[in-house]
């Protein structure tokens, strides 16, 4: 396990370094544009200073970002759901789920600002439907990726992979208040409404409805800003003086009553808006390796279905055996973690 993390944290050096170096021949093809004096306070308090600065003004040349950038978040996905998949393999305690998560949290959410996510690419992908030049290669494989790896182990990527989840992994609270049967069953319907909604939507070309629904972007785009920032600043660029605001009154408020929900339920968007996880779901309940409990070492102790944070653990009123729902399971390990008798494979 220990050599598996550091391929991983060496193989996203690598790819930064080379996104980086990329970068920065950019900026050396960009500061070849004619350069111009930065005014100050006092060049520009008169029409004359104004008229001056506007006369020598040359506009940056636009450097877009660096196609390696592909590369690394493709690398960076694949191997967090490697890890991933290894653990649930091993049923490692579900304690040491954080390594992946919060180095999906940190790269996918902040770094990369939450918008290079296979969650968005569901709009995506359905306008490839109609137009398919305007779906990138990167996006595809971002969409699939963790589709497939779901297809073998379950939805891997919605505990280790997914910087939503984490995120309310981490703002949440410890239990989750459990739903009254009917309620839950009518809120587990909505995210099959979300996927149809956003398929719907982004064919007639109107809008990103799963990036809208999307609560937490606003943490997500404040810390993509200040962290560049910070880059801009170390490399000695301009940077607005003051306090750097992202996001108005409205979008923290969303942001704030999302966070507030979440100490009360686990992870509500993950389970009653996401439109992703419906694809996920469907894949799982067909995958290789599939959460199940022995009936014969289990001694019906409860244990696992009432710490279960997304109530995928159900009892037969029957035969009074219990029985795991893949398509609900996010293979977090909890129940295997929890089971004195060791019965949950």
């Amino acid at each position: 396990m220990k050599g598996l993390w550091c391929l991983l944290v060496c193989l996203m050096l690598a790819g930064f370094e080379t996104a980086v170096a990329q970068d920065s021949a950019a900026q050396v093809s960009a500061d070849a544009v004619p350069s111009y004096k930065i005014p100050s306070d006092e060049d520009i308090t008169s029409n004359e200073g104004i008229a001056a600065y506007r006369e020598q003004y040359r506009p940056q040349q636009y450097v877009p970002e660096s196609a390696a950038w592909i590369g690394v978040d493709i690398g960076m996905l694949a191997g967090i759901l490697l890890l991933g998949c290894v653990m649930v393999w091993r049923h490692v305690n579900t304690r040491h789920f954080w390594l992946p998560a919060v180095l999906s949290l940190l790269y996918f959410g902040f770094i990369r600002g939450g918008c290079i996510c296979p969650v968005g690419s569901v709009a995506n992908l359905a306008i490839g439907l109609r137009h398919p030049e305007m779906v990138g290669m990167s996006t595809g494989v971002m969409f699939l990726l963790p589709l497939t790896v779901a297809l073998f182990m379950g939805r891997v990527f919605c505990v280790a992979g997914c910087p939503l989840g984490v995120l309310q992994h981490l703002l949440g609270g410890r239990r989750s208040l459990r739903i009254p049967a009917l309620p839950h069953a009518i809120l587990r319907t909505l995210p099959l409404l979300a996927l149809a909604a956003t398929a719907w939507l982004a064919l007639r070309g109107s809008c990103f409805l799963v990036c809208l629904l999307d609560p937490y972007k606003t943490a997500f785009f404040f810390g993509y800003g200040w962290i560049q920032r910070a880059i801009h600043w170390l490399h000695g660029g301009l940077v607005e003086p003051g306090v750097l605001r992202v996001g108005d009154l409205t979008a923290w408020g969303i942001f704030a009553a999302a966070v507030l929900l979440g100490r009360w339920v686990y992870r509500p968007f993950c389970r009653f808006v996401c439109p992703y996880g419906v694809l996920l779901g469907l894949l799982s309940m067909v995958a290789f390796k599939r959460r199940r409990i022995e009936q014969d070492p289990c001694v019906q102790c409860g244990i696992c279905a009432k710490n279960c944070p997304v109530d995928a653990i159900i009892r037969d009123p029957q035969t009074k055996e219990f029985s795991i729902s893949s398509y609900h399971c996010i293979q977090c390990n909890g129940c295997s973690s929890l089971c004195r008798k060791g019965g949950i494979h």
